[in-house]
């Protein structure tokens, strides 16, 4: 065989080798945007579920149960007021929740029913309080939606008189009007109730909204790796130190042999995609990230 036509299928086997391996590159993102997309439908079919479950049992009078539901592990709480209810309301309200997850199709749900805690009797003093917090909560809200302020919070500390406001917005905004909203606030409770509050209008930070953003991301990690790796434990992240630390827990051994790394790379890999496609998504700017894949003991692993 002449050089010339060594050359050639050398060249021939290069392309063909890309081609190859562009294509893998495109089937292994495809599965995970499709898996993606299988976990939204899933938790708006969780979502239909819940809401209907719970518009059921207020026509079959069960309006004191409570539902929630874990969609790590698959698990329908309903909490119930007593034994007594429960003896006599479980059978019903089982196939309440059956006709329901069959109706919607959501399947292979874990059921679990449990009791409120006994409440304690509360004083009239206490009552009296409790209502007038709430009535400070109100007055407050309304007031600041009433004068279209951007706000995400209020809180209220009791024990020191004090509500907190956190406000939206750029530090120019702030700075012109957390003495307004202050003040405000302020003689609003006073003229309403028999109480007077000091109130602290603070502004939600960077950091805070930049959590915010994120949330999803780490809710698509958490979800999208544990389907994906039975060797996943659990997920962690922190912004402080930056760069953010995005870490996985898995239940593998730190390993000298290139074979036994191979799964932390793709673990981690895995992780990238996701925060590239779920940013893409939401269309949230790029910012620092490390990957941190631990395994047993703790060890890191990349």
């Amino acid at each position: 065989m002449n050089k010339k036509l060594l050359i050639l299928l050398g060249t021939v086997g290069c392309i063909i080798t890309f081609f190859i391996l562009i294509s893998n590159f495109n089937e292994s993102e495809k599965p995970l945007a499709e898996s993606m997309e299988e976990t939204k439908k899933e938790h708006q079919k969780v979502d239909a579920l819940l809401t209907k479950v719970s518009q059921e049992f207020q026509k079959n009078g069960y309006g004191e149960a409570s539902i929630s539901y874990t969609h790590e592990e698959r698990l329908l709480r309903v909490l119930v007021k007593d034994e007594e209810f429960l003896a006599n309301q479980e059978k019903v309200m089982k196939s309440v929740i059956h006709d329901v997850s069959k109706e919607i199709k959501v399947d292979d749900i874990e059921v679990k029913f449990e009791i409120l805690d006994i409440p304690v009797e509360v004083s009239r003093e206490e009552k009296e309080q409790t209502e007038l917090l709430e009535e400070t909560l109100k007055i407050t809200s309304e007031l600041l939606h009433e004068k279209n302020y951007q706000f995400s919070s209020v809180g209220i500390d009791p024990t020191k008189s004090l509500i907190e406001i956190r406000i939206e917005g750029t530090k120019e905004y702030y700075n012109a009007v957390k003495g307004e909203i202050s003040k405000l606030v302020a003689d609003a409770i006073s003229s309403k109730t028999t109480i007077y509050f000091d109130v602290k209008v603070n502004r939600k930070s960077e950091n805070d909204s930049r959590d915010e953003k994120w949330h999803p991301i780490f809710t698509s990690i958490r979800e999208e790796t544990d389907k994906k790796f039975e060797e996943y434990k659990g997920f962690a992240y922190s912004f402080h130190p930056e760069p953010l630390q995005i870490i996985i827990k898995t239940d593998l051994n730190k390993s000298k042999w290139w074979n036994s790394n191979k799964k932390v790379n793709e673990i981690e890999k895995y992780v990238q995609e996701i925060i590239k496609l779920k940013r893409e998504e939401l269309v949230i700017e790029e910012i620092p990230y490390e990957i941190i894949i631990r395994g047993k003991k703790n060890k890191k692993l990349n």
